[in-house]
C-alpha cells in the first residue's frame, strides 16, 4: 500500500510551530538522494538540503573526504533548532574556486534533510524516513559512483564508511525509530 507522504506530514502541526523538518537517512548508496528528489515533487513547497554539501577533503588517505560536522552544526543545525527559516550557509563545491559557496536557504512549509547519520542530529523531527538497502547493494552503488580506483574505493567503503554506518545503526536503531521505512531496492513511486 502506498503512503500518502503529504497527508502523513501535514496531519499534525510542525513540532517547532513554524515549519516541518523531515530526515532522510540510510547507508551510502541506499537511494537517499533519489528518494529525496522524488519526494520534492510530492512536497514542492518543501526545501531540500543535501548533506553532501558538507562533504569535504579530509586527512584520511583511504577515503578522499569526510563530513564537516562542526561547520554543519554551526551553519545549519543550530539555526534549525532556533526555528530560523531564512539564512545563508556555505556549501563545499569540489569543482569551484573558492570551494565554499554561499547558498541561501529559505524554508516555507518545511525542509527535507537528506544525509547519512541524520537520525543522530539533535533536531525535533516531524518525520524520520529510513531507506533500507542491503549492505552489498549499497556497496555496489557506492563503488559505481566513486571517482577513485576500484580497490581504493572498496577499501574506503569497507574500512571507513560501513563501520561508521554500522555504529550509527547500532546506536540509533533506525528500523525501529523511523516513522517510515522505504525499500531502497524497489521503485519509490510504488511506495509513496
Amino acid at each position: 500500500m502506498k503512503i500518502d507522504i503529504r497527508k502523513v506530514v501535514l496531519s499534525n502541526l510542525p513540532n517547532n510551530g513554524k515549519y516541518y523538518i523531515i530526515a532522510v537517512d540510510g547507508r551510502g548508496g541506499a537511494g537517499k538522494t533519489t528518494l529525496t528528489e522524488y519526494m520534492s515533487r510530492l512536497l514542492p513547497d518543501f526545501t531540500v538540503l543535501n548533506g553532501d554539501e558538507y562533504f569535504e577533503p579530509a586527512e584520511n588517505t583511504i577515503a578522499f573526504g569526510a563530513f564537516n560536522e562542526e561547520r554543519f552544526e554551526k551553519e545549519v543545525l543550530k539555526r534549525l533548532r532556533r526555528g530560523e527559516a531564512h539564512f545563508v550557509y556555505h556549501a563545499y563545491e569540489w569543482d569551484k574556486e573558492p570551494h565554499l559557496q554561499n547558498r541561501e536557504l529559505k524554508i516555507t512549509s518545511g525542509i527535507i534533510i537528506e544525509r547519512n547519520f541524520s537520525f543522530a542530529f539533535n533536531l525535533d523531527y516531524d518525520l524520520k524516513i529510513w531507506v533500507q538497502t542491503p549492505e552489498t547493494i549499497a556497496l555496489e552503488r557506492g563503488q559505481e559512483r566513486d571517482e577513485m580506483p576500484l580497490e581504493q574505493g572498496y577499501r574506503s567503503w569497507k574500512e571507513i564508511w560501513q563501520p561508521l554506518e554500522n555504529a550509527h545503526f547500532n546506536k540509533y536503531n533506525p528500523l525501529e525509530t523511523a516513522d517510515i521505512v522505504i525499500d531502497g531496492t524497489k521503485p519509490f513511486k510504488n511506495q509513496l
